[in-house]
Formats: structure tokens, C-alpha cells, sequence
């Protein structure tokens, strides 16, 4: 019965506890428990057989029956788990050795029950760790008694107590550039773990927030102006400020307000029986033999440590003289300019920084694009006067459709340089800058196209594109045709090939004058695929599910990394697009083999002479025959054909070399023959 309950505590993790300065596992109630079981089965057992087996003992030693039973509980529980600092109050209800012998079973009960506060450890509702816990462990309330029922008679009531130490600074404390201060807090009650909790240890950073007049809690390293850091040393926590960052001097609130739980304690206050003797039976079956009605309560106190920071304290920082300063800022750059609205110098630099630096001036001018390979300023505008080129044609007013550049150049105060590793951002973005004499100078730190402003944001659905070629046959060069139909908001800019082989080609020589493998003509055997590069008109954006439609037929892609799209809203406004269309062009197919002489008339050349003669006699009477059969299947066999130029003007050479290699005798067999066909013709 009572094996539910202790395996259930088994399972259980062991975490480290403070206990009057010592801190143990709770693993140690595992092991205590078991004790605790065992106790019952040796205390609690059937009145007559414990009277007697005290009686025979009492009477060979004359001692008190229980006494011998003290020892043996004590050396098992210690032998399972440390034991804490002796505390006073369980050993007050330890059994005592002079008692009379009248007394032997509440002797024995009381005894063993001191024992309980190692069996029922400070895991019982303490979390194994500092992660959060389930309900039915959760921390209780200070003052606050747990009573656990537990069918099998023995029940546990535990009262939390908590202890807070408090962690304050003094109310104000000055910081030197470069240098670090250090406070130690109040000892903990009861003394800090040997291994302290990786909550306990920790890093924070602040940044200067001058309009607050406070210091801001970051997560950015590089921004921050104080680092904190606390750490357990000995039995305190220390805390370590230092004036890391570029900020001016001044004073700053520093607050912190959290409470952080350290660990639990767990002291055993006594036992409290009712309903008798709650085993009966031989002793070996205690799990089996619970007494319905009986029960015993272990009563046990909880003490819950925290450490609580309540830091509201003020921060002198104390800036170094003539430092180079790291960080240069502009902020609140008006960049949204409507068409038909005048410039105005709108930047800041943060309050921090007032003593090292300010704005000399800022910029806007006018590019003329019309040089794909430059922009070129044609008219200006400066917040200071004096900065005005000679001649020069000023901006009145941002007109629609052109194209705007942002400057600004910042002017160093008093002693203040500015370091070789300088970071410079407008409005929040990394500027490239230029050292001046006075300053830094930041060209080109923002741009802007003046239009009119956007109502409303349309999803571009289809993508359609005609009139692209996507085969070609191996060894034709490449060529570029798409076009959309009029109107449409999604605007190509560029058709390009890959091929398997890692050549390119692009239609436009910006990018195509860049590719080292480029495609002149389409290769046989390898597999080319088909890429578009498409914006979207203005007003207008892709999403991932924008279809293609090319030539008529949907087609899948797969978006380039080069493409752009918002991060916030997930909004793409440029398309780098590989398509699913390819093709693998065929090596060109040999021409047919053309008819070539029979060898056996290539040695006619030699037989000359002896054919001149016999043409003569043989002239005549032989030639009609002879010629009339050959031209007649020579025409029958070639009228049918058909065959192409191409065929017909290679025919036409081999029977030149044939005639040829027939020699003198053949070319007048030949025109006998075509002489006889124009006469049977007639």
C-alpha cells in the first residue's frame, strides 16, 4: 500500500537545498522514506508480539526495549543522505533514553518518527529546478501548511516558509569611463550553494536614453553604455557596473525590480498518530496490511529562498577627455517627400552626444539618370546657404518621378576625434562616411523617388508573359522576345538562360558583359533552363503564390535570392525567377550518305587505248541497244525521287566525278545514250 507513495518520490530529481547554511540533495527523502516504512513495520507491529519480544530483551539487559531500535533507524538514513547541521528542533522529539519500560511501544513510535525529517526531504513541493513547475508542485505561500493524504496511512503536512534577501544599491554612485565599481549585497540567509544556479549568474547591458534620463535595458553588446554583472561570491551576490560605451557624461536612473528563487529547506517538526496501531499482521507484509482508520502525520516546514533586487539608483557617468568617438548617429532624416513639397533640414543627433557632435549641414540633390552608367546631380538644395555651387540650379520643390540623393555632414566639437573604426548610421542604416577637417562627411546616406503617395497596396495574382522562345536547336544563338500584355503591373526586366554546364546568358548587357561561361550558341547534350527578372509597378507586390503563366501555359519556378522582399509583411516587390521550363538540344543529325562509284570502274583510266578502237565498228549497231536500256532506267529510277535542291545538286557532282573516271570511251557512250533518249522522246 505505502508503495505508491515512496516510488512516486523515487522518480523524483534531486536539486541542491539550503539548510542552516548546508545544503543536501532532496534525493535524501527517497532513501528516508523508505526508512520511514520500514520503521512502521518494525514499530507498529501487533501489541502481543512486540510486548513479548521487549519483555525478553528488557529482562536480559535490564534497558529500555526501544533503545536498541534508535541506533539502527539513525545508521540507515544516514547512510542514504547527508544528514543536515544537528537541528534542535526534531531531536527534542527523539525518543528518550531513560524511560520506563511500562512505555516500550510509545518509546519505539517516538523514535523512529524523529528520523522522518531525512525521509521527507525538501523535494516534497520543492521544484527539482528553477524552470517552471507543474501545478501540483508549485511553490506555496509563505505560512501556508500542505497537508498530503495518502491512502496508504502515512501523510505529510508541510508549511512553506519563505526568506527573502534583498539586494540594494546605494543611492548614487559615479562611473568612470573605462573603469568598474563593484558592490557586494547582503549575505543570503542560510549561505549560497556550493555550485550557484546559472540564474544567478548574469550579464546585462544598458544604452543612455537621454530623454528619459534613464539607463535602457539592450540585448545589442555593440549599443550599450553600462555592463552589469552579477555573480554569487561567498555567501553574497556582487555586482560589477562599468562604463563601457561612447555616452556623454550626466547622471542616469538605473532600476531593476525581479525576484530570483535560489533553492528550499526542508525541517521536520514531529509526528501525530491517530486511530491506533495502523499495521497489523506479520511484519514482512507491512505494504499489504494497512489498518483502515489509522494514519500517521509527518509535520514538516519548508523554507523557500529568493533573492529580490530592488535597484533604483542613480548613475554618474564620467566621460574620458579626448577619446576618439566610435559611433556617430543622425536621426529623424525626412526621406518621404510628396511630390510639390520644399525641403527642410529635419535631422538629429541623439541628446547623448550633443557635446561631441552636430549637424554642419544637409543635402538633397537632384540625378539625372538618363546615363545608365552614372548619375549625374543637376540641381541642389542646402540647409546651409553658403554651400550652394556657383550657378547652380536649386530645388524648390521635389517634382514627381525624379530621383533624389541624401547628404550630411557632421562637425566635431571641442577636442573630439573620430576613431579609424568609426560606425556611422542615418536613421537607423549603416551611411558610408568620409573624414573631413572639421568632421565626417556621409554621401549618398539615403535616396528617395518623389511619388505620389500609395492609398493602397495591391497583390499581384498571375504573372503573364508571351511571346518568349524557350527551345532552340544546338548551335542556334540565343534570343530574347518576351513582352507582357499592355498594362500589366508586373514589368520584366531581364530573360537569361543557365545551363547545366554553369554557362550563363542575359539580355541585358549590364549583367551579361559580368558572365565568364557565357552561352554564343546552344550546345548539344546540355540542358538549359529558362529565367526572368520581373518589378512589380508601384503600388503593386508579388507573394510566394503568385502564378507564371508563360506562352498561354502555368509554370513553376523557383524564387532567386537576389529578389526582394519586406521582411515585416512578407510583401516581395522584385522577382529573380527560375522556371521550370528546359530544354536539351540534340546533336545535329549527319547528312545521308551520297552514292559513291563502284570500285570495279576505278581502273578504267588504264584501258584507254584499247577503247578507242573498238568504238567505231561497234558505234552504230550497238549504241541503240545499249544506250536505250541505260537511259531508261536512269530516268525511271530519278523522276520519282523528288529529292531536294540540297540532294539534287550533290547528285549532280557525283555523276561528274563519274563521268570523269569513265574517261573518253564512257562520255561518248553517255551522250550516245542522252542523244537516243531525246529522239525516242520526240
Amino acid at each position: 500500500m505505502y508503495g505508491s507513495r515512496f516510488d512516486k518520490q523515487t522518480q523524483r530529481e534531486c536539486t541542491c537545498s539550503l539548510v542552516h547554511g548546508t545544503w543536501h540533495c532532496v534525493g535524501a527523502k527517497i532513501a528516508c522514506a523508505g526508512a520511514c516504512a520500514l520503521m512502521v513495520g518494525q514499530l507498529l507491529l501487533p501489541s502481543v508480539a512486540l510486548a513479548t519480544e521487549c519483555a525478553d530483551l528488557a529482562a536480559g539487559t535490564d534497558e529500555v526495549a526501544a533503545a536498541p531500535v534508535m541506533p539502527t533507524v539513525a545508521e540507515d538514513t544516514a547512510a542514504s543522505a547527508p544528514v543536515p547541521v544537528a537541528p534542535a528542533a526534531p531531536m527534542a522529539d527523539s525518543a528518550p533514553v531513560a524511560q520506563s519500560t511500562a512505555e516500550p511501544q510509545q518509546a519505539q513510535q517516538d523514535a523512529p518518527a524523529a528520523t522522518v525529517n531525512d525521509a521527507t526531504s525538501a523535494e516534497q513541493n520543492t521544484p527539482s529546478d528553477n524552470a517552471a513547475t507543474p501545478a501540483n508542485d508549485a511553490i506555496m505561500p509563505c505560512g501556508v501548511t500542505d497537508a498530503i493524504e495518502n491512502p496508504g496511512g502515512v501523510n505529510f503536512n508541510t508549511t512553506v516558509v519563505d526568506h527573502y534577501t534583498d539586494c540594494v544599491l546605494p543611492g548614487n554612485i559615479t562611473l568612470e569611463k573605462g573603469q568598474s565599481y563593484t558592490y557586494d549585497f547582503p549575505d543570503v540567509e542560510g549561505g549560497m550553494p556550493d555550485e550557484p544556479l546559472c540564474e544567478l549568474v548574469e550579464t546585462k547591458y544598458y544604452r543612455v536614453d537621454a530623454v528619459s534620463g534613464t539607463l535602457a535595458e539592450v540585448q545589442d553588446t555593440s549599443m550599450s553604455d553600462v555592463t552589469a554583472h552579477f555573480e554569487p561570491v561567498g555567501d553574497h551576490m556582487r555586482l560589477t557596473l562599468t562604463f563601457t560605451g561612447g555616452a556623454a557624461g550626466g547622471s542616469y536612473r538605473l532600476t531593476r525590480n525581479e525576484v530570483l528563487y535560489i533553492g528550499a529547506a526542508l525541517t521536520y517538526t514531529g509526528t501525530d498518530y491517530e486511530g491506533g496501531a495502523i499495521i497489523v499482521g506479520d511484519p514482512d507484509d507491512i505494504f499489504n496490511a494497512y489498518q483502515p482508520g489509522s494514519s500517521i502525520t509527518v509535520n514538516e516546514t519548508r523554507y523557500d529562498y529568493y533573492l529580490r533586487y530592488a535597484i533604483n539608483s542613480e548613475i554618474t557617468l564620467v566621460a574620458s577627455e579626448n577619446e576618439a568617438i566610435h559611433n556617430l548617429d543622425v536621426n529623424d532624416v525626412k526621406t518621404d517627400y510628396a511630390p510639390g513639397e520644399a525641403p527642410r533640414a529635419t535631422a538629429t543627433i541623439p541628446t547623448a552626444d550633443a557635446d561631441k557632435y552636430e549637424i554642419a549641414y544637409e543635402c538633397w540633390e537632384e540625378m539625372d539618370g538618363s546615363d545608365p552608367a552614372e548619375l549625374t546631380p543637376v540641381a541642389f538644395w542646402y540647409s546651409d546657404p553658403a554651400k550652394y555651387p556657383t550657378g547652380a540650379r536649386r530645388i524648390e520643390h521635389f517634382e514627381e518621378g525624379k530621383f533624389y540623393m541624401y547628404s550630411v555632414e557632421l562637425r566635431l566639437k571641442g577636442d573630439n576625434t573620430v576613431a579609424d573604426d568609426c560606425m556611422m548610421h542615418v536613421n537607423g542604416h549603416w551611411a558610408h562616411h568620409i573624414k573631413t577637417v572639421n568632421g565626417v562627411f556621409a554621401p549618398d546616406a539615403d535616396n528617395m523617388l518623389c511619388e505620389q503617395p500609395i492609398d493602397e497596396w495591391r497583390a499581384i495574382d498571375v504573372i503573364e508573359i508571351n511571346g518568349a522562345t524557350t527551345t532552340f536547336k544546338a548551335g542556334d544563338k540565343p534570343v530574347f522576345t518576351a513582352n507582357v500584355p499592355t498594362g500589366s503591373n508586373s514589368l520584366p526586366q531581364c530573360e537569361y538562360w543557365t545551363g547545366s554546364d554553369g554557362s550563363e546568358v542575359n539580355s541585358v548587357e549590364f549583367w551579361d558583359q559580368h558572365i565568364t561561361n557565357h552561352i554564343d550558341a546552344f550546345k548539344p547534350g546540355v540542358t538549359y533552363r529558362y529565367g526572368i527578372y520581373l518589378k512589380a509597378a508601384r503600388g503593386f507586390y508579388f507573394t510566394p503564390d503568385t502564378k507564371l503563366v508563360i506562352n498561354g501555359q502555368e509554370c513553376g519556378y523557383q524564387m532567386g535570392e537576389a529578389s526582394v522582399v519586406d521582411p515585416e509583411s512578407g510583401w516581395i516587390y522584385t522577382l529573380w525567377l527560375n522556371t521550370d521550363l528546359t530544354f536539351t538540344p540534340e546533336a545535329t543529325p549527319a547528312p545521308d550518305p551520297q552514292p559513291t562509284p563502284d570500285p570495279k570502274p576505278t581502273p578504267q583510266p588504264e584501258v584507254k587505248p584499247e577503247a578507242k578502237p573498238e568504238v567505231k565498228p561497234e558505234t552504230k549497231p550497238a549504241a541503240k541497244p545499249v544506250t536505250t536500256t541505260t537511259t531508261t532506267k536512269t530516268v525511271e529510277k530519278t523522276t520519282p525521287a523528288k529529292k531536294p535542291d540540297a540532294v539534287l545538286v550533290a547528285t549532280g557532282d557525283t555523276t561528274a566525278i563519274t563521268v570523269a573516271a569513265l574517261g573518253i570511251a564512257g562520255a561518248t557512250v553517255a551522250a550516245a545514250g542522252v542523244a537516243a533518249t531525246k529522239r525516242r522522246k520526240r
